[in-house]
Formats: C-alpha cells, structure tokens, sequence
C-alpha cells in the first residue's frame, strides 16, 4: 500500500542541521505504532516519546522494526532522502503510523534516546490497517521521504 505523506520532525530538521542526525551515514530503522501513539511534529524528538506506542511483537512483527536502506541524493538545488520500502508477511497486526527512527548503535535495538526522524500515517482515511496472517507493505513515495531546496 501507499504510505501516506512523509512529515519530518521539527527536532529531526534541527539535529541535521547541529549534525546529531547524519541522512548519509546514520543506521535507520522503519517501525510500526498503534492508533494510541499521536504523533507530535513539532514536540517529539526521540524514541521515548514513541516506544510505548510500538505495535506488539508477535505475528510476523519484531520489536525496533525493519532495518532500512535509505540514501540522500542530490540534483542542482535539492537534496533528497529516502528509504526502501518495507514489506512485512504473515503478519498479524493492526498499526496506524510507520516511523523512520534513527538506530544509533546500529544494534537493532532502538534506545530511548534514539532520534525520531520523519511518520507517516498508514490509513489516511482515518482508523488503522490490520492484517491477519497477511502481509502489509509499505510504498516510500517515488520522491522520497523529504526534500530540502535550496533558493
């Protein structure tokens, strides 16, 4: 399925631009949270304000996710970064948003300090997506998960 947009965490911007959160060498993780977890863009800046959130492990789903592959790339004035998708199967799950969350020691196992990066909403049309035995895919937009323009 389509993910929906992309919304970068307004922390996620400012630890890019002091150099916390590298787009080019930092691990990256895509994790799936429940309808309970409301997503603060401009206030939530790590894991902990999340985790709590994170959708059970069981049923095809483990804990911290799926390690991602994700590049920046550029082209004249705009810089992109994005990720590939992810497909989970015989998953049993119901999960209403995808995080991208920044896995410092690289270890599959996100600390509570771990950097949120960017959320998007699974069900856009509200409610949540489940899955019995099935499989769910997640699309990264053809533009990536964010821009950056210079003018």
């Amino acid at each position: 399925m389509p993910a929906g947009a992309w919304k970068v965490y307004s922390a996620a911007m400012k630890n890019i631009t002091d150099g916390a959160l590298d787009l080019d060498t930092n691990t990256f993780r895509m994790v799936l949270v429940t309808s309970l977890y409301t997503p603060a863009q401009n206030t939530h800046s790590t894991w902990a304000d999340a985790s709590t959130f994170e959708v059970v492990a069981v049923g095809g789903y483990s804990t911290h996710g799926k390690l991602l592959t994700c590049t920046t790339t550029r082209a004249g004035a705009v810089t992109t970064f994005d990720c590939d998708d992810q497909s989970w199967t015989s998953l049993t799950i119901t999960a209403k948003y995808a995080l991208i969350v920044r896995d410092a020691d690289a270890n599959g196992a996100l600390a509570s300090t771990d950097l949120l990066v960017a959320y998007c909403d699974l069900e856009t049309g509200g409610g949540s997506v489940s899955t019995t035995a099935g499989t769910l895919s997640i699309t990264i937009n053809a533009s990536g998960v964010c821009t950056f323009t210079v003018n």
